[in-house]
């Protein structure tokens, strides 16, 4: 009884923090009766990660049960990767109104999007989520963590709890300015573990909103590696 009684003054709480608007998030259209947030054309705009896939990172491929050029040849250190959507049109402005814009009312519709695609993988049960973090500077400049945010909606649905403990250690460039060849660099050595006693040889599922050369998730799940993880399995909400 205590806790719904919490849980709607939060819900409260939230409604009056970031109100609801009548127009769609994108298009600007008013929203017909009973939608939130996106319009009916815009969400059917949004383009779903159809198969075939590249069986490590998940990019979209012409054939299946095949690896695509950016995992051929390289050891990846998590176990695969999957994405909702691609990332382009109404997925992309979304992601950016989020993301950038300031927009986290539309977090929760991002990780249920996100929830979809996890459901459709044959993947073990995890322990934990974690969420690819941002350097304090970054985060207090954008006033949230994304990814976390994301990870929390997942987390509400599924009752994995979230490991928080995963760090970014020193500051790094936007990956989304720098070039392909860059971005591996930018952030090597970038994240660290503050106590891996919790995640010892448990399986964890890294959040985050997009997926684009997978040298973040991996440099994030290296660091969980070896602070003790069993596996590291990454789920985005988008796939670049």
């Amino acid at each position: 009884m205590l806790y719904g009684g919490i849980k709607k003054i939060t819900g409260l709480l939230l409604d009056a923090l970031f109100p609801e608007s009548p127009f769609c998030a994108v298009c600007g259209s008013r929203l017909p009766q009973g939608e939130r947030l996106l319009c009916g054309s815009c969400r059917d705009k949004m383009e779903p990660v159809s198969p075939p896939v590249c069986v490590k990172c998940g990019r979209p491929l012409d054939w299946e049960n095949a690896v695509c050029a950016d995992c051929t040849g390289k050891d990846r250190y998590f176990v695969e990767a999957r994405a909702w959507g691609v990332y382009r049109g109404v997925l992309k402005q979304v992601i950016h109104l989020y993301k950038y814009r300031g927009e986290r009312r539309l977090s929760e519709f991002i990780g249920l999007k996100m929830l979809e695609a996890l459901e459709r993988q044959n993947w073990p049960s995890f322990d934990y989520l974690a969420a690819v973090p941002l350097h304090p500077e970054r985060e207090r400049e954008r006033g949230f963590n994304q990814s976390l945010l994301l990870a929390d909606v997942i987390s509400s649905k599924t009752g994995i709890p979230v490991f928080r403990g995963l760090l970014r250690a020193r500051p790094t460039e936007h990956q989304s300015l720098l070039e392909k060849r860059c971005r591996e660099a930018n952030v090597a050595g970038a994240f660290a573990v503050k106590d891996g006693s919790t995640i010892k040889e448990r399986t964890l599922l890294l959040i985050d909103d997009v997926y684009t050369t997978g040298s973040t998730a991996d440099e994030c799940s290296k660091a969980l590696l070896k602070a003790g993880a069993a596996g590291v399995y990454v789920l985005t909400a988008a796939r670049g």
